[in-house]
């Protein structure tokens, strides 16, 4: 079968976004919060008290230590 690119690419509806008066402006995200679980098995779960601890723990051993 022969592949023939349609006149409807993704760069030519950006084209003609941009000559309509269209703008392309970078997006703004809010930072993730600090207690979601990264992991793959604790996705979106929160930190316990625990967990919360011992991080605030080592985060602070990093700022004492010398290097």
């Amino acid at each position: 079968m022969k592949q023939v690119p349609k006149p409807t690419t993704d760069d030519d509806l950006i084209q003609q976004f941009l000559n309509k008066g269209g703008e392309i402006k970078k997006g703004k995200t809010k930072p993730m919060p600090a207690d979601l679980g990264l992991s793959n098995n604790q996705w979106g779960n929160k930190m316990t008290k625990e967990e919360k601890a011992l991080v605030k723990e080592q985060e602070e051993a990093r700022k004492k230590a010398p290097r």
